[in-house]
């Protein structure tokens, strides 16, 4: 039985985990319409996203579903960042292309020749100003010449935990062994899995994606409901003035790990799917998931089942 590392843990909790992305997705917009155009398709109010500065939000389609979530940073006069969790940039870009007119806006796909770093936990602060000499502030972004590469710093609020995302051309200086030697700590996958999870921090193509509409994917402190129009608008203000959203998010443990994507039933009855799955045990031998409830069974302590294991909703 796989437990999870308390030392990994601890770090994302007390002081400062590395979390490094193998898949990134890394997109450069520019041009004096790009900022505009990302404002009119997504979900947040991005106007007074000012030049040093950062946001998160929503990108959905005609259905109200969600395409990505990503952070729009603002590096310099009409040039930004796009910064996802996704491993498929291409349909990002794809869905930002296909509302593209006449704008002066363009894409540029930095995946393949850009790392990205996250700093997550309550001394990421610290241990980025202790390497990069600076100290970034809440929701923003700062370009630095580090060992003669650019490196550019962003500070993401939106998860509900101190996090930055650190982005250099690949083959440049190791900033992970430098983070680690100021006091952080790498984790793996499985372990920033199951942290996710503790937190209730949505992830790409398990909480949201084509499946789920923002607000059931726990996305809803990313959409401004009084700034106009974007795509999949008139949806997603349905679903939140009628009442109409019939999942939400929920913890569930169990004395098993749960399959992503199964089915969770009580007794015959679909009770929802489960979207995020800890294969490591937390120190009382229980595994924790995360699933998309309906509304019925989103009470602490409702069981439901997948596959023959039961689970408890926290």
């Amino acid at each position: 039985m796989p437990h999870a590392d308390q030392n990994q843990l601890n770090a994302f909790e007390k002081g400062c985990a590395i979390v490094r992305w193998v898949k990134p997705t890394i997109i450069n917009m520019s041009g004096r319409d790009a900022l505009d155009l990302l404002h009119r398709l997504t979900t947040k109010e991005l106007m007074t996203v000012s030049v040093g500065t950062a946001r998160r939000t929503v990108l959905t389609s005609n259905r109200g579903r969600v395409i990505d979530v990503f952070l729009v940073a603002h590096v310099s006069q009409n040039a930004l960042l796009l910064i996802s969790d996704s491993t498929d940039p291409t349909k990002t870009i794809s869905a930002i292309d296909y509302f593209t007119i006449a704008e002066d806006s363009e894409l540029k796909d930095l995946s393949g020749s850009h790392d990205r770093i996250s700093l997550v936990g309550p001394k990421a602060v610290e241990v980025a100003a202790s390497v990069l000499g600076f100290t970034i502030d809440s929701d923003s972004v700062r370009n630095v010449d580090y060992n003669d590469s650019k490196v550019t710093v962003s500070s993401d609020t939106s998860r509900g935990v101190t996090w930055l995302d650190v982005v250099i051309r690949t083959s440049k200086p190791d900033l992970v062994s430098t983070f680690a030697s100021a006091g952080a700590v790498e984790v793996n996958s499985d372990n920033f899995r199951l942290f996710r999870i503790l937190q209730e921090i949505p992830g790409s193509d398990c909480e949201y994606g084509d499946h789920a509409n923002p607000i059931e994917a726990g996305l809803f402190s990313l959409i401004d409901f009084d700034k106009g129009c974007y795509v999949g608008q008139e949806v997603i203000a349905r679903l939140d003035t009628y009442g109409k959203v019939q999942r939400s998010i929920k913890v569930l443990e169990s004395n098993s790990p749960l399959a992503e994507g199964d089915k969770l039933t009580s007794g015959s009855i679909l009770a929802g799917v489960v979207t995020s799955s800890s294969l490591l045990a937390n120190r009382d031998g229980r595994y924790l998931s995360l699933a998309l409830v309906r509304k019925a069974f989103c009470k602490s302590a409702s069981v439901v089942a997948s596959e023959g294991i039961s689970a408890v909703v926290r």
